[in-house]
């Protein structure tokens, strides 16, 4: 262990400067315009996929919005009522101290016949 392999390196001077051949200029430029098709394509497909995405939750708003309305129009058909005004509660209102009114009178009633008895 004690011989040791060395490289040595020779140290270039300034004036030298790195020389590509044409050959592989042309290559680099291919694998670069492969590389620019293939964004193009990740970003064409992000787009796609982002509208897809809007007009499906855009769709589903939509559609929960005719099933609520669809669904109101049928409860309110079954409950037989459409649209409240102040005037219908106050009927309303009066229509309830009425009945209640009489089952009070009517509870009097069998009290006083049970009474009798």
């Amino acid at each position: 262990m004690a011989d040791k392999v060395t490289i040595d390196i020779p140290k270039a001077s300034s004036k030298e400067v790195v020389i590509i051949p044409i050959g592989d200029l042309g290559g680099i430029k291919k694998k670069f315009e492969k590389i620019d098709q293939i964004l193009f394509v990740i970003i064409t497909v992000l787009l796609f996929s982002l509208v897809a995405i809007i007009v499906s939750v855009v769709g589903i708003f939509l559609d929960q919005m005719r099933y609520n309305n669809a669904a109101y129009k049928d409860y309110a058909e079954k409950i037989e009522i459409v649209d409240f005004g102040q005037d219908a509660n106050n009927e309303l209102l009066q229509q309830n101290k009425q009945n209640q009114e009489l089952i009070l009178q009517q509870q009097e009633e069998l009290l006083k016949l049970f009474e009798k008895q």
